[in-house]
């Protein structure tokens, strides 16, 4: 699938999100208690700094300039708003309840997929001027 110039940076943050699901899927699967309270807690204190520029570019641009061109695009960009608020409600409390990993790095990678397969490609509908803005908040993470 080509992704368009505007969100190269943030399809190859999608790539470490992604990654980094599948780092709590595996870990959680593994049974290894250290291994899994290890990650929980790095996860726990850096995932806000870590992901907030990130999510906030896409709520503030992609978002906010794609909810109105359609309901089904307005219920997406919802939908994955509300994701982003339960991933740093779940990353938050990690370190506590570190049986939510598995239920984290899910959401985390199912969350990427949704935004990489459905809304990205909707980044045509929007105009030049849209698209810049997108390119440049993109790039002053």
């Amino acid at each position: 699938m080509k992704i368009a110039n505007e969100l190269l940076t943030l399809a190859r943050e999608h790539h470490f999100s992604l990654s980094l699901g599948n780092k709590c899927v595996n870990t959680a699967k593994s049974g290894d208690t250290k291994a899994i309270k290890d990650l929980c807690q790095k996860i726990s204190k850096t995932f806000r700094n870590d992901f907030s520029a990130h999510f906030e570019t896409e709520e503030l641009t992609i978002f906010a300039f794609l909810k109105d061109k359609s309901i089904e695009l307005s219920v997406l960009c919802k939908q994955l708003t509300d994701e982003h608020q339960q991933l740093y409600q779940l990353a938050e409390h990690l370190d506590s309840h570190t049986e939510q990993l598995l239920t984290f790095g899910s959401l985390l990678k199912s969350h990427t997929r949704l935004e990489d397969r459905m809304l990205f490609p909707q980044v045509d509908l929007l105009s030049g001027d849209e698209k810049k803005i997108i390119a440049k908040s993109s790039l002053h993470q």
